[in-house]
């Protein structure tokens, strides 16, 4: 019995009527009764009574639609399925933490919106962990803040914070530095080798200086939090700490001459790439 025939035998049968199966079959009533002639042959009795505007099951028929209806219906939802496989396989996405923690979140609703079934698994980490899980295909895309190392990828800049430097409302009585001044006050800052800390120790070997934070960490929310409590001065982009500012519970600091910035740029592979992953590319 192939799966041709039993189709064709559930359609039959669901329908009670050669004629009403041909036509949903998009087949000739000889060709289903052909069909079905077969099948009581290799079966060895009657499926169906054939009556004279209508057939009916035999006691085998029905024993058979009850055996082949599960089978049928699964196929279906297989085949619903096929339409959807695209949407079903979930992107994999990752975030540099300041892009994550500032802009990503309202990117993916506007991207939900256009593709609500569409799964997404997001992994916010530092832009060197994005960078290598997308050298080693455990992520479709990566989002990256600062240089950019070479390979064979598509990239595009998307974003470009302006980095601030912060510090607790009264520790100074003066919201102007000299760099000079800067640098001999205890500094909080991001731990060596991420974008931030990076784009400011570039800037400083320009100069031909150096700088020896009091504090280090890969969390922006701890560098925010020992800021507040007059620990010394941070440098973080300046949208991560805007709620901040705009509550006085942070001032911003300005520094003569020195004005930094942050630039995301996302990567993906060059290669043809899923729809969805074509759509989330142009949301960013």
């Amino acid at each position: 019995m192939q799966y041709r025939q039993c189709f064709i035998f559930y359609t039959v049968a669901k329908e009670k009527s050669f004629t009403q199966a041909a036509t949903k079959l998009f087949m000739t009533q000889s060709a289903i009764s052909h069909a079905m002639k077969d099948l009581e042959t290799e079966a060895g009795t009657a499926l169906f009574e054939r009556l004279h505007r209508k057939i009916e099951l035999t006691a085998a028929g029905t024993a058979l639609l009850a055996t082949v209806t599960p089978l049928v219906e699964k196929f279906q939802q297989v085949e619903m399925q096929l339409q959807n496989l695209e949407q079903a396989a979930p992107l994999r996405l990752a975030s540099c933490i300041t892009y994550g923690e500032i802009t990503l979140p309202q990117v993916l609703d506007q991207f939900k919106s256009q593709l609500p079934h569409q799964k997404i698994i997001v992994q916010i980490s530092p832009a060197e962990d994005c960078y290598k899980k997308l050298s080693a295909g455990k992520v479709d895309l990566a989002i990256l803040e600062g240089r950019v190392p070479n390979g064979n990828y598509q990239q595009k800049v998307i974003a470009n914070y302006p980095l601030a430097f912060v510090a607790a409302p009264d520790l100074f009585t003066t919201a102007k530095l000299t760099l000079t001044e800067l640098l001999s006050q205890p500094l909080l800052l991001r731990e060596r080798g991420s974008a931030v800390r990076e784009t400011f120790e570039a800037f400083l070997t320009l100069k031909g200086l150096r700088c020896y934070p009091t504090w280090e960490s890969t969390d922006s929310a701890s560098l925010i939090a020992a800021t507040k409590n007059k620990m010394g001065i941070s440098l973080l982009p300046r949208p991560l700490v805007a709620r901040a500012l705009a509550k006085n519970e942070l001032a911003e600091l300005v520094v003569n001459q020195t004005k930094l910035h942050n630039q995301i740029t996302a990567l993906r592979p060059n290669r043809n790439n899923p729809s969805a992953l074509e759509k989330l590319w142009t949301c960013l």
